[in-house]
């Protein structure tokens, strides 16, 4: 019986994107974990996105660990730190800002239209994303969870949303 697994590579090699592709921005506020920034940057990887922002004061993150986690999409996708004060004048005027978080007027992922330019922001592992730069934002979004943990980390809710705006957009 031949084999029926495949290496990625190989299934997806002759995937090109779309015409009319707009790639998604992935901004990271005050993400502390690297091992967190290196599956953001991985993500962004996966889905052609135009850049990954980390929002953060501190530049000194542990690189090693971010580049063993985020694999060969740490040379292959751009990505860096930057200000709070410096991140609206790195987000194109015709691109909307959505948050992932939950909050008393964030909607469901999964009963929202997601906008093709769009800047996908995730916030902090513990304290989630400020309030000032969530006024910031078009929209605010969430993902439902039915289990007893009502919670998601960060990396695991952008891939969640990544890939709904994927297939909203482009499949």
């Amino acid at each position: 019986m031949a084999k029926r697994t495949t290496h990625s590579k190989e299934l997806f090699k002759n995937k090109t994107l779309p015409i009319n592709f707009y790639p998604p921005i992935i901004i990271g506020y005050n993400i502390k974990t690297p091992e967190n920034i290196g599956n953001i940057i991985r993500l962004g990887d996966n889905v052609a996105c135009k850049e990954i922002i980390i929002v953060s004061e501190n530049e000194n993150a542990r690189n090693s660990k971010i580049k063993r986690t985020a694999s060969s999409s740490f040379d292959s996708v751009k990505w860096g730190f930057c200000s709070v004060e410096e991140l609206k004048n790195r987000i194109p005027s015709d691109y909307e800002w959505i948050a992932i978080e939950t909050s008393s007027d964030s909607v469901n992922v999964y009963k929202t239209n997601l906008p093709e330019k769009v800047a996908f922001i995730v916030g902090n592992e513990i304290s989630g994303i400020e309030d000032e730069l969530l006024d910031n934002c078009n929209r605010i979004v969430h993902i439902p969870l039915h289990g007893v943990n009502k919670s998601l980390n960060v990396s695991h809710s952008l891939a969640i949303v990544l890939f709904e705006w994927q297939r909203q957009n482009y499949l």
